[in-house]
């Protein structure tokens, strides 16, 4: 619902038809008879404060400034009232938005559309926090984890996603993946296609940014601030969003990582077993199973269970990796 007319209805100026109009809207959903009450609760309590320092014209232009914030920001909602508005709203709407949260347990992934129409995917043993409106002047989530994002286009709105260790990735719309865990020691974001400055800080804690171009990979050491680019087809890095593993020439200790992270597997690798064999496939959809037995098929490796058969319920799966 717009919201210049809810609050023309608020003041008494909306005519027959605006009335119908809103009161239809509120009968609709409880959702929008809550945030109906909230603003009305706002602009009552507002002008009651300060309904005589509220003039018209001049006078009130003159006594913005030099009113306190947040005389200013009752002097904004009821000049809204009149149409003559727009600051005022946004801030409302900051105030009362909605951020939502999305957590992704291990070894699973979802898919979520934001308010503007950007789609993010969520790697497991992730949180996305975001707002359920895009009301301010940028477009800010918040990752706690992996996530592939594809912005959509706002030239006017930039898109910012905060990660943990004071690093940050700002668009306008592109496509792109960003692994931030808070556990971890790097942040690692790979372009796909458009462009994005990444934001972060360096050894010496100042300020510093890096504008990436698509097919390149940046690695962020948080510690000492230090950065590495490289080149990258993104086939690796954007696999788990379809899916799918993928092993070139990957030595048994990576492969065994990979697996531990998607599967939520802990291993436990007997002294015996050799790193030095490495491994190349791709698995797409395939269970841990079907691949450690691909792994046993290619080497001396054996694997087996050490609790349940792989139904350990909310614990890691644990598994024996021996010869």
């Amino acid at each position: 619902m717009n919201q210049n007319l809810l609050l023309k209805y608020i003041s008494g100026k909306a005519s027959q038809r605006e009335k119908e109009e809103v009161a239809a809207w509120i009968d609709a959903d409880a959702a929008n008879l809550k945030e109906f009450m909230s603003l009305r609760k706002s602009y009552d309590a507002l002008v009651w404060q300060d309904a005589d320092e509220l003039k018209t014209g001049r006078d009130k232009l003159l006594s913005l400034r030099t009113f306190t914030m947040k005389a200013m920001r009752i002097a904004a909602i009821f000049v809204l009232a009149f149409g003559l508005s727009y600051i005022l709203i946004q801030t409302l709407q900051k105030e009362n938005v909605e951020m939502q949260t999305v957590y992704v347990p291990a070894g699973q992934r979802t898919q979520v559309t934001l308010a503007d129409g950007t789609m993010v995917w969520v790697n497991g043993k992730s949180t996305l926090t975001f707002p359920s409106q895009f009301a301010s002047r940028t477009r800010k989530v918040e990752l706690d984890g992996e996530a592939y994002f594809e912005v959509q286009k706002d030239p006017e709105k930039q898109f910012i996603v905060s990660t943990a260790h004071q690093s940050a990735i700002k668009v306008l719309g592109t496509k792109f993946n960003v692994k931030a865990y808070k556990e971890a020691d790097e942040v690692i974001t790979t372009l796909v296609e458009g462009k994005v400055n990444f934001e972060f800080n360096n050894a010496s804690q100042q300020p510093q940014y890096i504008v990436m171009a698509p097919g390149q990979k940046l690695v962020y050491y948080f510690q000492d601030g230090k950065t590495e680019l490289y080149t990258t087809s993104g086939e690796r890095e954007l696999s788990w969003k379809d899916g799918k593993i993928i092993f070139r020439q990957t030595s048994l200790r990576d492969a065994l990582d990979i697996l531990a992270d998607r599967y939520n597997a802990e291993f436990v690798v007997r002294e015996n077993v050799p790193h030095d064999d490495s491994f190349s496939g791709t698995f797409t959809n395939r269970n841990l199973e079907q691949i450690l037995n691909f792994i046993s098929v290619s080497s001396k490796v054996r694997w087996r269970y050490l609790n349940n058969n792989g139904t350990a319920g909310k614990e890691k799966i644990k598994i024996e990796i021996f010869i």
